[in-house]
C-alpha cells in the first residue's frame, strides 16, 4: 500500500521534464490533471521484473535502485529541482526497482501525451508532444518492441549458415539420409572432411581415396554424430567470421555459449537417450540469436542506452529471435525447443527430461561459476536438475571438466 493518498502534481513539477515543460501552462495544468503524484516508502518496489505496464516511470524525488536479473544494480537519484527523466523504458520490463529512500514519483502512460497533442497541436507554439511521442520516434517504443516490430514484419535479415552445413542440412533425414550423397557433398570441403577423420580417430590409410576415407570417418562416427559435427562447424564459423566491432559485443555470449556446450556434453554422457555431439550442438546455439540482435540494436544508437540496457534487451529477445533463426536453417524441433526454453528456471513437464532439461541445467551451472554475478534460484528450485538427477559433485567435476571440452569444441571450428 502507498503510504499516501495520490495527488495531482503541479505544473513546476511537470516543467522539470524536458519533452513536456516548454508547452504552455494551459496545456500543462490540462496534463497535470490526468496525472497522479504518488509516495513510496524505502523497500517499496515502483517495478518489478517482467511488466508489460505501458506507462513510464518518473522519479519526481528520492532514490531508486534498478536491479537486473544477474544481480548488477544501479541507482538514480532524483533532486528536488533536478530535471525528471524516464527510467526503465523496457518493456518488458528488465529490471526490479526499489524505492531506496521516500520516493515521489509519476507513472505516465504515453498515449495520455499523444492524445494530448492531437487536442492542442494548434495552440502549442514552442513545442510539439505528437513528435516527440509519435510512434515514428524511438522515445514512444522501447528497444525490445522496436524488435519485436521488425521480427513481425519480416525486416530482421537473419544470416545464413556456411554452405557446408546448409548443403547438409538439405541432405539429412537422420537414419535414412543417403551417406553417399552426404560423401559427396562433404569431400568438397576437405578441411570439413579432415575434422570427422580426426574426430573419428581412423586409422590412416594410404591406399583409400579422399572419398573412402570420408566414407571410414562417417560410418565409424555414425550419421547423427556426423551432422551434429558438420553444424557445429557451421555455427561456429559464421561466428569466427564477424566483424572484429561485431565481436566485441557479443564475444562474452559467445564463451558462455561454447562453456553450456561442453557441460552439456559432460552431463549428457552419463544420460541416455542424449547423444553427447547432440547436447553440444544444442548448447551452443541456445542463443544463437544474439548475432542477429546486436547488429539491430546498432542501428538504435540514437537511443543512448548504456551497455546494461542492451545487455537485458539482448536477454528479453534471446528465445524469440534464435527460434526464428534456427527454423531459418531447418533444424529440428527439440534443438528449436532448446532455444525457448532453457532460461526458464521453473520449466517442467510431464514424461522423461528433454534436450531442453539438459540444456538448461547446463546454462544454469555455466551462469553460476561465471565471472558475472547473477540473480540465479537454489539448485534445488529447479525442476530439471531433479529430473535429470544431477547431483552436486557431478556439476562440480563437469565445470572442472568444461574448459578442457571446449578446447576440443573451439577445435572443431577453427
Amino acid at each position: 500500500m502507498h503510504s499516501i493518498e495520490p495527488r495531482i502534481p503541479d505544473v513546476a513539477t511537470l516543467r522539470r521534464i524536458d519533452a513536456i515543460g516548454g508547452l504552455s501552462e494551459g496545456h500543462l495544468i490540462a496534463i497535470a490533471n490526468r496525472l497522479q503524484l504518488i509516495d513510496a516508502r524505502p523497500g517499496e518496489v515502483l517495478l518489478d521484473f517482467d511488466s508489460t505496464d505501458s506507462k513510464s516511470l518518473y522519479v519526481v524525488t528520492g532514490k531508486v535502485s534498478l536491479r537486473a536479473r544477474d544481480g548488477r544494480v544501479k541507482f538514480v537519484s532524483v533532486g528536488q529541482d533536478d530535471p525528471i527523466d524516464p527510467i526503465a523504458q523496457l518493456r518488458p520490463s528488465v529490471y526490479r526497482i526499489t524505492a531506496i529512500n521516500h520516493v515521489t514519483y509519476l507513472r505516465i502512460d504515453r498515449q495520455t501525451l499523444i492524445d494530448y497533442a492531437e487536442l492542442s497541436a494548434a495552440d502549442a507554439d514552442d513545442i510539439s508532444v505528437h513528435s516527440l511521442f509519435s510512434d515514428d520516434d524511438a522515445t514512444d517504443c522501447s528497444v525490445i518492441n522496436q524488435l519485436y516490430r521488425n521480427l513481425m514484419n519480416n525486416e530482421i535479415k537473419l544470416p545464413s549458415l556456411p554452405s557446408v552445413a546448409a548443403r547438409v542440412q538439405r541432405i539429412y533425414q537422420g537414419d535414412d539420409t543417403d551417406i553417399d550423397a552426404l560423401c559427396h557433398v562433404l569431400v568438397n570441403y576437405p578441411d570439413v572432411a579432415q575434422k570427422l577423420d580426426n574426430v573419428a580417430r581412423c586409422a590412416k590409410r594410404d591406399d583409400l581415396n579422399a572419398l573412402h576415407k570420408l566414407r571410414l570417418a562417417i560410418d565409424r562416427l555414425g550419421l547423427q554424430p556426423t551432422y551434429c559435427l558438420v553444424m557445429t562447424y557451421g555455427v561456429g564459423k559464421l561466428v569466427n567470421r564477424l566483424s572484429r566491432k561485431h565481436m566485441l559485443r557479443v564475444s562474452s555470449f559467445w564463451e558462455h555459449s561454447v562453456n553450456v556446450s561442453a557441460i552439456a556434453r559432460i552431463l549428457s554422457r552419463k544420460r541416455k537417450p542424449f547423444p553427447p555431439d547432440r547436447a553440444m550442438l544444442a548448447g551452443l546455439v541456445h542463443g544463437i540469436g544474439v548475432l542477429v540482435i546486436d547488429d539491430k540494436l546498432l542501428e538504435h544508437r540514437h537511443l543512448m542506452l548504456d551497455h546494461l540496457e542492451i545487455d537485458h534487451a539482448i536477454q528479453a529477445m534471446r528465445p524469440e529471435i534464435s527460434s526464428l533463426l534456427l527454423r531459418k536453417w531447418d533444424f529440428e524441433d527439440d534443438l528449436i525447443e532448446v532455444a525457448e526454453e532453457c532460461g526458464d528456471w521453473s520449466r517442467s513437464h510431464d514424461g522423461p527430461p528433454d534436450l531442453s532439461d539438459l540444456v538448461l541445467v547446463a546454462n544454469y551451472y555455466a551462469l553460476l561459476h561465471s565471472d558475472v554475478d547473477h540473480v540465479l534460484p537454489r539448485a534445488d528450485a529447479i525442476p530439471a536438475i531433479e529430473a535429470l538427477g544431477v547431483t552436486a559433485d557431478e556439476s562440480i567435476a563437469a565445470i572442472r571438466e568444461a574448459p578442457k571440452v571446449g578446447h576440443n569444441i573451439r577445435k572443431l571450428f577453427r
